[in-house]
């Protein structure tokens, strides 16, 4: 199996890797793929994404911008929170700066 298949391996909705590095949300409450129907259709919904993959096993999403956009935690946040989910934690890529670099669930 390929190095970029085995990474990708668990999540199971989405898109292909966009160039950008992905903004991790860890949610709590996802536990079927109806969870991550919802969640996904909430994110997509969000201007600027390019793609959103879930992984149900660890209750993580990743989200990735569209080039040259950027995406705004809070957010992405208020998406999951109107699916019906709470929000843990969102790590925002290293490139957004340090300020956004970890967002626990206030």
């Amino acid at each position: 199996m390929p190095l970029v298949a085995l990474a990708l391996a668990g999540f199971t909705h989405g898109a292909a890797l966009a160039g950008s590095a992905p903004y991790r949300i860890s949610v709590n409450g996802m536990v079927c793929s109806f969870c991550a129907q919802g969640i996904e259709k909430r994110l997509k919904s969000v201007a600027g994404i390019e793609s959103v993959r879930i992984d149900l096993s660890k209750g993580m999403v990743e989200v990735t911008a569209r080039s040259g956009a950027s995406l705004d935690p809070a957010t992405l946040k208020q998406a999951v929170r109107d699916a019906g989910y709470d929000v843990r934690r969102i790590d925002a890529p290293a490139a957004a700066g340090a300020a956004g670099a970890a967002k626990p669930n206030n």
